[in-house]
């Protein structure tokens, strides 16, 4: 088992068919590109984890202008035909929590510790097996596009008057549609959005918390840190250190 990451400019991965011993939980943290694993291409975003074989032949690359952050864990089985029915790719919106999960198996792998590697591991694959998808409704993809963005990029200020002329709705009634599919308002959703990534900016990343106030679309130190207390009970540098 081994954990690994990239983010590097021009980056570009070609694996043929058998070429690798065992398998990859493949993540994406950040940045855009697309996978084809065989015939199959993916748009990558935030979110995306793959399960990956190798018995296709992969290739992947980024965008120009988005370089991807891209987080991993090889690893083989004695018995591999316990994972034949898993589905190559799954997209987790609450991936905040999934990619938590690859950060506890790297630190135990820092640690050397076998055993915690192997339940974060299987942790992880639980996880990714446990997702369900839901019955599409009217608005689903366009809400789960809606979502992506948020996710992608909450430094951006969302107007939903806008945001309701796009899905063809009034403002209450985009808000009543899109609180059916989630369960919360939009700008719940973009606020859990902003609280997750300034979480896993803390932990991290080495960003100043004003650089990272501006990540999650706060125009002060003060707003965001008045924001985050709220809703940790704790202050950035605290929840920081």
């Amino acid at each position: 088992m081994h954990y690994g990451k990239h983010c590097v400019s021009e980056w570009k991965w070609h694996v043929p068919v058998g070429c690798h011993p065992g398998f990859t939980l493949w993540s994406i943290w950040g940045g855009e590109g697309q996978i084809m694993l065989g015939k199959n291409a993916y748009k990558l975003s935030i979110g995306d984890v793959f399960f990956i074989n190798y018995k296709k032949e992969v290739n992947a690359y980024q965008n120009e202008n988005a370089s991807l952050d891209v987080r991993y864990i090889d690893f083989t089985l004695r018995n591999p035909d316990i994972l034949c029915d898993l589905l190559e790719h799954r997209h987790f919106d609450q991936y905040h929590f999934v990619l938590e999960i690859f950060n506890r198996f790297r630190l135990a792998e820092e640690r050397n510790s076998l055993p915690q590697m192997r339940i974060w591991l299987e942790a992880l694959i639980t996880e990714y097996q446990h997702i369900t998808p839901t019955p599409a409704g009217v608005y689903t993809l366009k809400i789960d596009e809606l979502c992506r963005g948020f996710q992608r990029h909450p430094e951006l200020q969302y107007d939903m008057s806008e945001l309701a002329q796009n899905f063809s709705l009034t403002t209450d009634h985009f808000i009543r549609i899109f609180k059916q599919e989630r369960g919360v308002t939009p700008y719940a959703y973009l606020q859990r959005c902003r609280l997750e990534t300034a979480k896993t900016l803390l932990r991290m990343s080495t960003l100043s918390i004003t650089d990272i106030a501006g990540s999650c679309g706060f125009s002060d130190i003060y707003n965001f840190s008045r924001f985050f207390q709220s809703k940790t009970g704790m202050s950035p540098s605290r929840f920081r250190n």
